[in-house]
């Protein structure tokens, strides 16, 4: 059984025009070639307002959170496994932006803690 839609996870930093020193960030759903923005999920556990990648901060954990959230359609497994996963793939994100599938989100479950 084919457990993935075809999402796809992108986060970027975009500097804002004019502005060298602040960072704009994005994390987008694509799907079917629609993106939609991410839902943070503060409401399961609130470690940052914002999502964010490429080190081991609060941010880094929301949005853990959030991706497992939404692939597993489970708030228990994400709220159980979040913390390996920002710590074995959202820390490790590159810092400009970065692509992850669905299927390499399942792959990781599948291989490291299996729903």
């Amino acid at each position: 059984m084919d457990r993935t839609s075809g999402k796809i996870f992108v986060g970027q930093r975009n500097a804002q025009q004019g502005i060298e020193s602040i960072n704009t960030l994005t994390v987008d759903v694509l799907l079917a070639d629609k993106a939609t923005p991410l839902p943070s999920r503060i409401d399961l556990e609130e470690y940052s307002m914002t999502l964010e990648w490429g080190y081991g901060t609060g941010g880094a954990a929301q949005l853990a959170l959030a991706i497992l959230a939404n692939v597993t359609r489970s708030d228990n497994y994400a709220l159980r496994h979040h913390q390996w996963f920002k710590l074995e793939i959202v820390s490790r994100f590159p810092w400009n932006g970065w692509q992850l599938s669905e299927q390499e989100v399942w792959d990781w479950i599948d291989e490291h803690h299996p729903l």
